[in-house]
């Protein structure tokens, strides 16, 4: 069984109470619109990478500007999800969206970028209006396009983030700190979340998990041990 369901599928270790809010793994070879609005350049692929933890299939999308989740998240959460930055070395993670032009779009921005390569490039949205804040990997690590890591996002109260990198499938304490971001104008305090590629931009994501925020999320090995499902998961 994929690992998204096998490995990926969360043990919450110590008295935090936890919920998982969203996943979405793209298995079922088509894009789910009770989960997602999505743009008419969002499309599902074959994984021609090779890794285990990204099952049968993984999301593209190139170009096309927003696409949004059908449900709204609150203000605070942690976001993970798998992705492989492509022409222009550019991703594209919104959260807090209410529409297309109210935002926050933040990047990672690989060696091949021409914005500010090695850096989370902060973006805010209003009105369709962008503003962009980029700060640099404060671990030092060269992220490359063609190559798939994986992040988290600290969505946190007081309009301020935290993300973290790490490898394709990895566990919390594989993530390292790269950059965190405070929004001085408290623009969005809530909404969607989604993805935003803009002229020739191309990426690939998979296993998109939201949790309740401070979970201390650990992998849970499927060698020798049972699947837990998502629903056993919420009751903990």
């Amino acid at each position: 069984m994929k690992y998204f369901m096998c490995l990926v599928l969360i043990l919450f270790v110590g008295t935090v109470s936890a919920e998982i809010l969203f996943q979405d793994d793209f298995e079922s070879g088509n894009i789910d619109e009770s989960k997602w609005a999505p743009q008419g350049t969002w499309s599902i692929k074959a994984n021609a990478d090779g890794h285990d933890v990204l099952g049968n299939h993984v999301i593209e999308i190139q170009g096309g500007d927003v696409g949004l989740s059908v449900d709204d998240f609150p203000e605070e959460y942690d976001y993970y999800a798998d992705f492989k930055a492509m022409q222009n070395g550019l991703t594209g993670f919104v959260f807090h969206g209410s529409d297309a032009g109210n935002i926050y779009m933040h990047q990672v921005s690989t060696s091949s970028s021409g914005h500010t390569p090695q850096h989370i490039r902060w973006h805010r949205r209003v009105n369709g209006g962008w503003a962009a804040e980029p700060g640099a990997f404060e671990d030092g690590v060269d992220r490359e396009p063609d190559v798939w890591y994986r992040v988290k996002f600290e969505v946190r109260s007081g309009h301020s983030f935290k993300a973290y990198i790490g490898p394709v499938g990895g566990g919390i304490d594989e993530l390292s700190f790269v950059s965190e971001w405070t929004d001085s104008q408290g623009a969005h305090s809530s909404g969607k979340i989604g993805f935003r590629k803009g002229g020739s931009e191309q990426a690939q994501y998979d296993n998109i998990i939201i949790v309740t925020p401070d979970s201390n999320p650990t992998p849970v090995e499927s060698k020798g041990k049972a699947a837990v499902t998502w629903g056993d998961l919420k009751r903990k």
